[in-house]
């Protein structure tokens, strides 16, 4: 074997040792720019996040109630109503 045989041996090991330690690096890189917040940060986010789907929740809720009580009374008007307009009818045929 010569030298140029030799080199050419050489390098055929460290260049894929070459590109996995750039590969590392550059994966290491990477991953601490794209790492994920702290524990904490996630959990103070994590609780942010629960208390306006709570509130938005619970305004959802009130306004449903709302409706619904808003929608009986108009229902219990109509009852009334038709109650008094039906007494009105009897007396009418009651009294011919």
């Amino acid at each position: 074997m010569n030298d140029q045989d030799q080199e050419r041996g050489n390098s055929g090991v460290l260049r894929p040792l070459l590109g996995f330690v750039l590969g590392a690096v550059v994966g290491g890189a990477v991953a601490l720019l794209w790492a994920p917040a702290s524990g904490e940060r996630t959990r103070r986010e994590l609780g942010k996040a629960a208390r306006r789907v709570g509130r938005d929740a619970r305004q959802r809720f009130d306004d449903a109630r709302d409706a619904a009580g808003d929608a009986a009374a108009d229902l219990g008007a109509n009852v009334k109503s038709a109650i008094h307009a039906g007494r009105e009818l009897i007396q009418k045929d009651g009294s011919r």
